[in-house]
């Protein structure tokens, strides 16, 4: 053994070199998490609903499977970076709040107390990554060459996948369940473009600023289609835009270019009366009258159709469950999970009690694990932000160009489901719970400062080898 490979090993007594350590496991679960992002952001709930025949394991769960048996295979990948992040802890915290509050459930609702934990239980994708990231820092490069190469097949799909969701219904099912192939979320959709957008500028590879633009145009049009649809997917993308454009360098040039690119299209649409020959969800048109409509919505000003009735009727929702947990004495602990908290409050959809929490994913937490719950939540993405700022000022004086990028498009992925799930439940599946905690795993690890994690093609040239590859 050479002495420098000595002194790694007295500097990291903790982690044995990759070919002297058991963690294979790790590494085949950092090279399926990409296909599994990707067929969650491609297919949404029905890439999701792929599982098992007769069982309740789907993708997701297989996938957690995977990541604890390695986890017991080489525990040390998973417990040292546990031991060193201090963001870490408080994320053990939460998980652990949240499974006191899960096991009273377990016995009387069974299944529907599990299926309700999941609310909590998908934060294990971000141990997972970081795990598979202590294993094998290479890992990063594979993800971002993934990515880069997915991009065009998700912007090619994403604009059918909107447009085609009102179909749904009359689509053919996911085999041995009863959703529908097209069953994709324009919330979701807006995420996934506001993704390609920040993998397209900061982590550009090999393209040229010509074909950015182009995918960059084509990833705004899935944006306003999807925002026609939902307003709470809209603000998430503004939310983690304004967080990209804050941190990009040189952002003065874009931030303009994108403003008279937005204004431009949106007043050619207008003009052009231009719309989608068929109704979107709601009876809400593809039309930039829609988009209007909604963005106008946002500022609480009266606005025809169901758009002010779909806010007066989550914000009932809302009120009546809290109210029901200051009656019952339950809002310090929450009332666990199991229980369908609609129906309790007398609230239905459309007849059916398929509606099980407040429509708001952190009011949910509130609901389920109450306010030691929530507390510990906002703890956390306070001290994850906190991190990630400090760790980009950080990693910019040091010259780790490559590792700001990747920090930088975790916050913006980060922030547009964290503030698009405040009007949709989306950390309650999959197919969006596991891009969030993977990109707060990923988060974590491109800022350390520990030797746990120390990618050998990432740093000061401003590229990833692997990404040169990419299209």
């Amino acid at each position: 053994m050479s002495s420098s490979a000595a002194r790694f090993r007295e500097r990291r007594p903790e982690l044995l070199p990759p070919h002297e350590t058991p963690g294979r496991l790790f590494v085949l679960y950092g090279r399926l998490l990409g296909p599994l992002l990707g067929g969650y952001l491609l297919f949404d709930r029905a890439f999701a609903y792929l599982h098992l025949p007769g069982s309740p394991l789907f993708v997701a769960e297989m996938m957690l499977g995977l990541g604890a048996v390695a986890a017991l295979a080489a525990t040390r990948y998973f417990l040292v970076p546990a031991r060193d992040e201090p963001v870490l802890a408080l994320l053990t915290a939460f998980a652990l709040w949240g499974l006191i509050r899960t096991v009273p459930g377990v016995g009387t609702y069974q299944l529907d107390a599990l299926r309700d934990a999941a609310l909590w239980f998908y934060c294990l994708f971000a141990y997972f990554v970081i795990a598979a990231l202590a294993r094998s820092p290479e890992l990063l490069d594979r993800l971002i060459t993934q990515l880069t190469r997915f991009v065009p097949w998700l912007l090619v799909w994403l604009p059918f996948a909107v447009v085609l969701s009102p179909l749904a219904p009359d689509a053919p099912k996911v085999p041995f369940t009863t959703v529908s192939v097209l069953s994709h979320k324009p919330g979701s959709a807006a995420i996934a473009a506001l993704l390609v957008l920040g993998c397209m500028w900061l982590l550009p590879g090999r393209r040229s600023p010509r074909s950015r633009a182009a995918w960059s145009l084509l990833a705004l049009t899935v944006i306003a289609l999807a925002a026609t649809q939902n307003r709470g997917g809209l603000l998430g993308v503004l939310a983690g835009g304004v967080i990209g454009l804050v941190l990009m360098r040189r952002h003065a040039g874009l931030l303009v270019r994108l403003a008279l690119v937005v204004t431009l299209g949106l007043g050619m649409a207008s003009l052009l009366s231009l719309k989608v020959p068929f109704g979107g969800l709601q009876g809400r048109d593809f039309s930039a009258s829609q988009l209007v409509a909604n963005v106008v919505s946002l500022g609480g000003k009266e606005t025809p159709g169901n758009l002010g009735g779909t806010v007066e009727g989550r914000q009932e929702l809302w009120s009546r469950i809290l109210d029901k947990q200051v009656t019952d004495g339950r809002l310090v602990g929450g009332s666990g999970f199991g229980q369908n908290l609609a129906t309790e409050v007398g609230v239905y959809d459309a007849g059916k009690d398929t509606l099980r929490s407040p429509h708001n994913s952190h009011l949910h937490i509130l609901a389920r694990m109450g306010v030691v719950g929530v507390s510990l939540w906002a703890a956390l993405w306070l001290a994850w932000y906190w991190r990630m700022f400090a760790g980009c000022r950080r990693l910019a004086r040091d010259g780790e160009h490559t590792r700001r990028q990747v920090a930088v498009l975790s916050m913006m992925v980060a922030t547009a489901v964290l503030v698009s799930c405040i009007f949709d439940p989306q950390l309650e599946g999959p197919q969006v719970a596991a891009l969030l905690w993977t990109s707060f795993g990923i988060g974590v690890a491109v800022t350390t400062i520990r030797s746990w994690f120390r990618p050998g093609s990432t740093g000061r040239d401003g590229a990833v080898t692997a990404s040169r590859g990419g299209p």
